[in-house]
């Protein structure tokens, strides 16, 4: 009886490590055979929103690469949330991406009930681009560079005003870090979006806010508004003449949107690591580079690590402005 007992022990450790092997064997070919179907990549805001745009122009180039499939979806709605929730549930398999931007970072300061955690449910796999935005002024504000706006700030505290499309947005905690390392009150005025926002700082109904190069430009050819500061690593071509928000010392608010995009926590390391390389490879593009740059966002690669300390940096960044403005969390 106990031969019969230690023979079947045998033959059941002999099954369960054949089974073993046959499921890694099994992983291992699925992750060499990546993708071997259509790969699905969460937008959190609506079609056509620059995070669409510029997710796009990337996903087509490494489609291509692979000579697969790559699909977008719009799930807009609690400015990001409900993308970052559904990617983070879904399974940690690589075919679920999320793209992501600064709503990604801000949002556990400023959500207390959040679902999602940026630096725990996620695996960062890379930054595609950065895109500089300007310090707008309508024409009719007596300013014509950052000093003189906070001045002005200064001398009528509370009466000048700044517009955000909307709450933890770069526009919106971008400008109340300027405000705190300038030492100004600014009323905050928010958005849903930009179309409005931008008719209103050309009338002069918004004396202050930050627009990427793109929304900048039209108005500026119309002699509607006027920029004092560019905010990012350096002078814009496109506004060569522009000083830098550093240059008129304040280079802690060179604060820059920056897109990227993250899967699953738990996603495999040779999965995370190929989407990574076919992301490299789309961004060292002149192609990719050229969309990238005529949508208003300079191609920046930030793989894997490195693009891990950048989300944990913001998450810090963005949970001490919130905190020192005293914004209340939804």
């Amino acid at each position: 009886m106990q031969t019969r007992t230690m023979g079947m022990w045998r033959f059941g450790a002999l099954m369960a490590a054949w089974l073993t092997s046959l499921t890694l064997t099994g992983l291992a070919a699925a992750q060499e055979n990546f993708p071997s179907r259509p790969v699905r990549v969460l937008i959190p805001y609506s079609a056509g929103s620059v995070v669409d745009v510029f997710g796009r122009i990337v996903a087509q180039n490494m489609a291509t690469q692979w000579n697969g499939s790559i699909i977008l979806e719009s799930k807009s709605g609690a400015n990001g949330s409900i993308a970052a929730e559904e990617a983070a549930r879904s399974a940690p398999d690589g075919y679920t991406w999320l793209m992501v931007t600064t709503y990604f970072t801000a949002s556990p300061s400023l959500n207390i009930s959040l679902r999602w955690d940026p630096l725990h449910d996620f695996t960062p796999v890379g930054q595609i681009c950065r895109a500089p935005n300007f310090f707008i002024v309508p024409t009719s504000l007596p300013v014509k560079n950052v000093a003189e706006y906070v001045a002005l700030a200064r001398e009528k505290p509370g009466r000048l005003n700044y517009s955000h499309p909307g709450k933890g947005s770069t526009g919106h905690l971008g400008f109340e870090l300027f405000k705190r390392l300038a030492g100004i009150e600014v009323t905050a005025v928010g958005y849903r979006g930009y179309p409005q926002m931008v008719a209103d700082i050309s009338s002069g109904l918004i004396t202050s806010t930050f627009l990427s190069a793109n929304q900048a430009l039209a108005q500026v050819q119309t002699g509607s508004i006027r920029i004092i500061a560019a905010i990012g690593d350096g002078r814009s071509k496109y506004f060569p003449e522009v000083p830098t928000m550093a240059e008129q010392g304040f280079a802690e608010a060179q604060v820059t949107p920056w897109f990227g995009i993250v899967v699953p926590a738990g996603t495999p390391e040779p999965i995370v690591a190929r989407i990574s390389k076919a992301l490299e490879a789309a961004l060292a593009s002149p192609e990719v580079q050229q969309k990238l740059d005529l949508a208003g966002c300079a191609a920046r690669s930030a793989p894997l690590a490195q693009f891990a300390d950048i989300i944990k940096a913001d998450v810090a960044l963005w949970a001490k402005v919130v905190k020192d403005g005293g914004i209340p969390p939804d």
